[in-house]
């Protein structure tokens, strides 16, 4: 149990989900993936405003198949590369999995005011690295990324999302996630709405969500519509259908029970970004009133997962944390800060056969993140006390 009066993530599993899934398990023979599942997915379809959706065990696994699935469809190796444009300040299974896949990318610096691309360094990448084709975007922290600008330096390229932090966000009136060929919603215990463990990938494209359901799966064709399963069976022939393999796949299934506390939180969850939205508003009021210590960012559109700070020096930064650390404020850096300074990046820049693999542009937004910037949690129980104890822990500040 947290001894901070403001700590970073609150309890969100309550009496109404422990019912739920109690219910279930003494009703329900089957706690694999299976139906419930499915009705979670076609529920949060219906929420977000796609098509298809397909439920796994993580936001990291649920990135990691988008991007797979991208490169299986959209990119024959003989004929053209995959290059993909990703911000330095991210999270660390993205960047991990381009590695992965041995995928070609550009790491490019993010913008102060909403996390997303600097449009200066989306003009440098336009320039240097014309190859690029597709566009990972990142909506960090509920913000979301100007998408105006993606499409007006890159209008040809693939869009994928990263909307792990950002359930509810919109830019310009439409929601994240719906902007490209698919996009991918974490349901980790901290954010918007929990499955405890979980994660979401949704698409417009049938075929492309038929080889996402593969390739959560093994890579089997268990799970595909019959007419699509039948297909693949004549033309293996000679594979028993009951183990058909199509593709090269994961496991990264999710169970029944997840899906549970999915559906039980779903109908909730706009309620739950409205307070969020509520609580950024009064944050941002509180952090205006100090020009000396804080940049502004962006609240348009923002459902804001956490409480950012951006300070105006790493000392400020040293002094504001300590401050809120003392009055019972529970802090976090800036995700992982700049990707490209964590060994696991370093170490493999350093390798002399990946320097084809990745290009780097300046960062020095992602820099001022990382040295500058940490957050404190929000969520739906956070009210006037914690917002009071705020104001007193950055009025305690001196410089």
């Amino acid at each position: 149990m947290s001894n901070y009066k403001w700590p970073l993530m609150a309890d969100a599993i309550g009496e109404e989900e422990k019912s739920s899934m109690m219910q279930f398990i003494e009703r329900s023979n089957r706690f694999t993936n299976g139906p419930k599942v499915k009705e979670f997915e076609n529920k949060w379809s219906e929420w977000l405003g796609v098509k298809h959706s397909v439920f796994v065990n993580s936001g990291s696994s649920a990135n990691t198949i988008l991007l797979w699935a991208l490169k299986r469809k959209f990119f024959d190796p003989s004929d053209k590369e995959m290059v993909v444009l990703t911000p330095a300040c991210t999270w660390a299974t993205n960047i991990a999995t381009l590695q992965q896949f041995n995928i070609r990318f550009v790491v490019c610096d993010n913008d102060l005011w909403d996390f997303g691309f600097s449009e200066e360094t989306l003009k440098q990448v336009q320039e240097e690295h014309p190859d690029v084709n597709v566009i990972w975007t990142t909506h960090l922290m509920g913000s979301p990324v100007n998408m105006d600008l993606v499409s007006k330096y890159f209008p040809d390229a693939l869009i994928i999302e990263d909307c792990c932090e950002s359930h509810g966000a919109d830019f310009k009136g439409q929601l994240v996630g719906t902007f490209g060929v698919g996009s991918t919603f974490s349901f980790y215990f901290g954010h918007h709405m929990t499955t405890i463990e979980g994660g979401m990938i949704c698409t417009d494209d049938t075929d492309f969500y038929h080889l996402l359901l593969m390739l959560r799966s093994h890579g089997m064709s268990r799970e595909l519509p019959q007419d699509v399963k039948d297909k693949y069976e004549k033309e293996n022939p000679d594979v028993d259908a009951r183990f058909l393999f199509p593709e090269g796949g994961f496991n990264f299934r999710s169970g029944e029970i997840n899906a549970v506390i999915g559906l039980t939180q779903l109908p909730h969850l706009d309620r739950f970004i409205e307070i969020r939205k509520h609580n950024v508003k009064r944050f941002d009021t509180i952090i205006r009133k100090h020009p000396q210590l804080f940049k502004p960012f962006n609240l348009e559109g923002n459902s804001s997962m956490v409480l950012p700070f951006i300070c105006n020096s790493p000392t400020i930064r040293s002094k504001v944390l300590e401050s809120l650390e003392n009055h019972g404020i529970e802090t976090r850096p800036f995700l992982i800060g700049n990707l490209l300074n964590q060994p696991f990046v370093k170490s493999y820049m350093q390798k002399a056969h990946n320097g084809d693999s990745i290009k780097v542009v300046p960062t020095p937004n992602s820099d001022t993140l990382d040295g500058c910037g940490f957050y404190i949690g929000n969520n739906q129980f956070i009210g006037s006390i914690e917002m009071k104890i705020l104001e007193r822990a950055i009025s305690d500040v001196r410089i």
